[in-house]
């Protein structure tokens, strides 16, 4: 199961990212992603030398992945801030969705 939240800072952000991983969570299990206009390309591999559109815990982007995380999200087109999309088992959703209220969430979304 994948809980989002968005921010309107990253200074929450980072918040959540330390209290998740002191709760257990691996980093990799979390993504990052600034809500704002798309942006353009030539190339992936331009995409990639630009600033960070999506941060990972993974080692690399695949090319599906260089447009903006907050697209594919119901709810999310227009509004602004940073989202911190998170993979848990559903038994721990309760316990994400209080962590990441407890950082500063102004919406969280199940999906």
């Amino acid at each position: 199961m994948r809980l989002i939240a968005r921010f309107p800072n990253k200074e929450q952000v980072g918040s959540l990212v330390y209290a998740l991983k002191q709760a257990g969570f691996d980093r990799g299990d979390m993504i990052i992603s600034e809500l704002e206009e798309e942006q353009k390309w030539d190339s992936f591999e331009e995409a990639v030398r630009e600033e960070t559109l999506v941060e990972t815990g993974r080692d690399s982007i695949r090319p599906g992945e260089v447009e903006p995380f907050g697209e594919g999200i119901k709810g999310l087109k227009g509004k602004k801030g940073i989202i911190v999309a998170v993979e848990a088992p559903k038994h721990e959703s309760d316990r994400v969705r209080a962590i990441m209220e407890q950082s500063g969430a102004v919406e969280i979304i199940q999906d």
